[in-house]
């Protein structure tokens, strides 16, 4: 049988296993096989652990972050963000109208500064470098800066939700730029650029480009003095480059993928600054490669946090780690390409499988459709269903002979999140409801 054969064999199985287990009651633990001869429950404590991931992409998110922030205990971040313009509404810009005036409109989403106010200094540049929408691009990923086209300073309040300035010296640019297009051209046009924190900067800003609230206008005149308004938005194409320095921290001499132990007594996820818990499985997979002649009917992982997450990360994705590559997300990189039927489905599964736990949905929704497992905090923990994700990593082993995973790697959803969540020692449990068969 060919590995491909194995694959759809082994998805055929898992479906088999899935649909036996929903016509089960879920409340109930025992069931009803003939042979059965007992019933059992397992508990395991996962040791934590701490790694640096210095690369993860952010061209993924609908935020970018631009501005600077000093953390005594983590280092200091940098961040700029490259993103695309593109014409939204409004009057074409004919060679008879005059521009009057540019205003940028920015939704903060999130800030970090020290105080209650702080002044927030940023300078527009071009690109010599394009994006391109095929690439991914990664939070160490830096591209050319071209031409200065505009400084910004303003003061910056923790209750403001909205940044608003002038962007005259960015509109004498641009204006020339957009003023010869005929309308068709107009109507396409695309323009790359990046917003780069400036000397004396006190603040971190993060700025929602899916919000409608996020968006350029541009005012123009005819020779009459009528007012003519033009609109430009933010693609979804944008990511967020950032430069951590840990340097003056017990951090410093810190690289990509090491190990650590922050704390006593918890660990830490804080994506700006590149720290991800990490889970080891090890003793729990040596009892499902121990365990023979049995069904898995549940399996529950419960991770809590501290009372100082008083912020925590909202939703968390469980990535596989393994010690040379780290973690993969090549798959979950491809899932649009997968949906528009460019990829082939058991291929990417697969590969999808060995990458990052998969959502239960993923095994129960057809053939197509599939996911990584999402855990939103709550009360405190986060307590992902893993029941199906554990079970087909089980099948792999038996049919595929497959290795089984020994870490997980817990990593933010959102990897822009300001948000950060500190993980209880000794508090992450995995329980395991099983029967045993003759």
């Amino acid at each position: 049988m060919s590995l491909l054969d194995k694959g759809n064999f082994l998805i055929i199985g898992l479906l088999l296993l899935i649909t036996s287990s929903c016509e089960q009651d879920e409340s109930i633990i025992k069931v009803n096989v003939e042979g059965v001869t007992n019933t059992s429950y397992i508990e395991f404590n996962l040791p934590t652990s701490e790694i640096f991931i210095d690369s993860l992409r952010t061209d993924d998110s609908d935020f970018i972050l631009v501005g600077d922030y000093e953390d005594p205990l983590l280092g200091t971040l940098a961040a700029e963000a490259y993103f695309e313009l593109q014409y939204d509404s409004g009057a074409v810009i004919a060679d008879t109208l005059l521009l009057d005036s540019v205003v940028f409109m920015l939704k903060i989403e999130d800030q970090l500064m020290k105080d209650a106010s702080a002044i927030f200094n940023m300078d527009i540049y071009t690109l010599s470098d394009s994006l391109f929408s095929e690439a991914i691009y990664l939070a160490t990923k830096e591209l050319s800066l071209d031409k200065k086209v505009q400084s910004v300073t303003e003061y910056i309040y923790e209750t403001d939700s909205l940044l608003t300035f002038s962007g005259v010296e960015f509109g004498r640019y641009f204006y020339g730029e957009i003023q010869r297009l005929e309308a068709i051209d107009l109507y396409s046009y695309r323009n790359d650029f990046s917003f780069v924190p400036a000397s004396e900067n006190e603040a971190l800003l993060s700025f929602d480009f899916a919000s409608d609230e996020s968006k350029i206008l541009i005012y123009s005149r005819d020779p009459n003095d009528s007012l003519f308004i033009t609109q430009f938005k933010f693609s979804n194409l944008h990511f967020t480059q950032l430069n951590r320095d840990k340097s003056n921290t017990d951090l410093a001499g810190i690289s990509n993928l090491d190990s650590l132990q922050f704390a006593d007594d918890f660990t830490v996820i804080n994506p700006l600054q590149g720290l991800f818990t990490v889970l080891d499985f090890s003793e729990v997979m040596l009892f499902l490669d121990q365990s023979d002649n049995f069904i898995l009917n549940s399996a529950e992982l419960e991770v809590g946090l501290t009372a100082v997450s008083t912020d925590p990360i909202e939703r968390v994705n469980f990535y596989t780690f393994n010690e040379v590559g780290g973690i993969n997300g090549n798959a979950f990189a491809s899932l649009d390409r997968l949906s528009q039927g460019s990829l082939n489905y058991v291929e990417t599964f697969n590969q999808a499988a060995n990458d990052f736990l998969l959502s239960e949905e993923s095994f129960v929704a057809g053939a197509g459709i599939f996911s990584p497992v999402v855990s939103e905090v709550f009360q405190s923990s986060y307590s992902p269903m893993i029941t199906l994700s554990l079970e087909d990593h089980y099948l792999r082993k038996t049919l595929l002979e497959n290795d089984y995973f020994e870490k997980l790697v817990m990593i933010a959803e959102d990897r822009l999140t300001l948000n950060q969540s500190f993980v209880e020692r000794g508090s992450v449990t995995v329980k395991i409801y099983y029967t045993k068969v003759n």
